[in-house]
């Protein structure tokens, strides 16, 4: 991001946005809400456009990218992640046809087993061809949310955004998506906006947001020791 505004009309939300995300990096971003986490967000997925300024992917400008060849390599969980009336199976692949169905299985175990959920998946009735009704009602909160991640990482993406992928979860499940997310560090670039800070405290940088400016950046323990800063605050506010 080189110098990005961004307004909806006379309101700004985003001002003078600078900052770079490594490959392979995990980078969270905090503040309250509306400070313009989502938004930048937005930007990065190409779902906005910025008002002024650049975004550029490795040396790029985004607006020259052919946008959906761009957005197959990104993987989106949300903090209500939809689920079908179908099998497990089905809910990782979206009915992928691309590849034989021996490939596909082989491929959703791998994704399962990343995101943490092939011990719940096997203790199913059917297993992978478990019907988990609507809305995935036979499952908890915990277990859809890994299930959405199995289902972001079968797709391959280059970049996983996670946007309050833990926040409605106990801590129990929060544990589980916190260690799928671990499991992956490293290996692709990820983006997590989070209110519940102890989801990103292995995360390679940290921007914190407030008002549409970052205001602090830095890892996390850089950012806890600086006394009276905002993410400390935050920091002691959640224990």
């Amino acid at each position: 991001f080189n110098n990005v505004y961004f307004s909806f009309g006379e309101t700004s939300i985003l001002k003078n946005i600078s900052l770079q995300i490594n490959k392979d990096a995990m980078v969270a971003f905090v503040g309250p809400s509306g400070s313009g986490k989502s938004t930048l967000v937005d930007l990065i997925t190409s779902l906005l456009k910025p008002t002024e300024g650049q975004i550029l992917i490795d040396g790029k400008n985004l607006e020259t990218l052919d946008m959906l060849e761009f957005k197959e390599h990104i993987g989106y969980v949300t903090q209500e992640s939809i689920i079908f009336d179908d099998t497990i199976a089905n809910n990782i692949t979206l009915w992928d046809s691309k590849i034989d169905e021996k490939q596909c299985r082989e491929k959703v175990k791998i994704v399962a087993r990343q995101a943490l959920c092939e011990e719940f998946i096997l203790e199913c009735p059917n297993g992978y061809d478990t019907l988990i009704g609507d809305r995935g009602i036979k499952l908890s909160g915990g277990q859809r949310q890994r299930l959405a991640i199995a289902r972001e990482l079968y797709k391959e993406p280059e970049l996983l955004i996670l946007d309050e992928a833990t926040s409605a979860l106990d801590t129990r499940s929060e544990k589980y998506i916190q260690e799928s997310i671990e499991q992956l560090k490293g290996k692709i670039t990820m983006i997590i906006i989070a209110h519940r800070l102890s989801t990103i405290r292995n995360s390679n940088y940290i921007y914190v947001f407030e008002k549409g400016e970052i205001i602090e950046e830095g890892n996390f323990s850089t950012l806890l020791k600086i006394n009276n800063s905002k993410f400390r605050e935050m920091c002691i506010l959640q224990n």
